[in-house]
């Protein structure tokens, strides 16, 4: 019986189907719009390079932690977009090395909006180890003693629209369904996590509230197979076009508090502090997430493209 409930657990670790989060959370998703949509790529005037590090859970043990790099730019007289996302993500034993390419057409207005079409083409490589469990039994004969590992390939898509003012974007980063398929033997067959679809729609505006302060606002709504929707509702402030206050409310799971500066016209970073508001706060300090993104930008646009830093 011991067996059964320890693979049980690692089947839920690697599936995450109860929370609906396979795919990596963000809470700085309005500024890592290139993770959930492949659309996004050459949304800028100029190419944009980011870090991001997440640590989720503080106080768990195990707890999911990841790091992301993502660069995207326009070519071809800003009509072809591409982009190439980074990730590796940590969660119990095991982890997970994504490599996204994403190719956008960018059909550009004369009012400064634009709609994108993109696809994106991605290799999961999926982990696990082992040998780094703790077993209730070490003469398990159904639980393996090295590392087991996956390559799983896959397709996505998107659409994304931005006026002045505001955006909406569609998408499902990876279309198709992937099975774990780690062969892992047990008395009722293989334990085989499924890696589903999810489908998100992102949008936001933002307006001045006066000279020196806009006011932005941002909505996730994520919806994976089998889950519950997840909703994320952001309201943020900016102030002299430099930095950015923010609160976001995760439906259900935590609230959220951000910082974001423009310490220079190329320069930004951001910081994020997620509070629990479900049964895990009192297992954990909250979750921390850092960020940093540097914009390739000429300088004589500086100053004139303040809605952009932040769309």
């Amino acid at each position: 019986m011991k067996k059964y409930i320890y693979l049980s657990l690692c089947a839920c670790l690697l599936s995450f189907n109860s929370q609906g989060q396979q795919d990596i959370q963000y809470t700085q998703f309005m500024f890592n719009k290139l993770s959930f949509n492949p659309a996004y790529a050459g949304a800028k005037s100029s190419f944009l390079l980011s870090a991001i590090y997440r640590k989720q859970w503080v106080g768990i043990n195990r707890a999911p932690q990841t790091i992301t790099l993502n660069g995207h730019g326009a070519v071809l007289k800003k009509k072809l977009g591409l982009g190439l996302s980074l990730s590796y993500d940590e969660i119990g034993f095991s982890n997970r090395v994504n490599i996204e390419t994403s190719y956008a057409y960018i059909i550009r207005f004369k009012n400064e909006s634009f709609l994108s079409l993109g696809l994106r083409g991605s290799m999961y490589y999926t982990q696990i180890r082992w040998d780094q469990a703790d077993l209730i039994d070490n003469f398990d004969a159904a639980i393996p003693q090295s590392t087991t590992s996956r390559i799983l390939p896959n397709f996505g898509a998107g659409a994304y629209y931005q006026a002045k003012n505001w955006y909406l974007g569609l998408s499902v980063p990876h279309i198709f369904v992937n099975e774990g398929d780690f062969n892992i033997v047990a008395s009722n067959g293989a334990v085989e996590p499924e890696f589903t679809q999810h489908y998100y729609m992102m949008g936001g505006f933002i307006f001045n509230l006066s000279k020196k302060v806009q006011v932005q606002q941002n909505l996730l709504l994520k919806y994976v197979v089998n889950a519950p929707l997840a909703i994320d509702i952001n309201l943020s402030f900016v102030f002299v076009h430099r930095v950015l206050f923010g609160v976001t409310y995760r439906v259900g799971s935590s609230i959220s508090a951000i910082v974001q500066i423009q310490v220079a016209p190329q320069l930004r970073i951001a910081a994020a502090y997620d509070y629990s508001t479900n049964a895990l706060r009192e297992y954990n300090s909250g979750s921390i997430e850092m960020m940093m993104s540097y914009w390739f930008i000429k300088r004589k646009k500086i100053g004139e493209l303040y809605n952009e830093r932040f769309f």
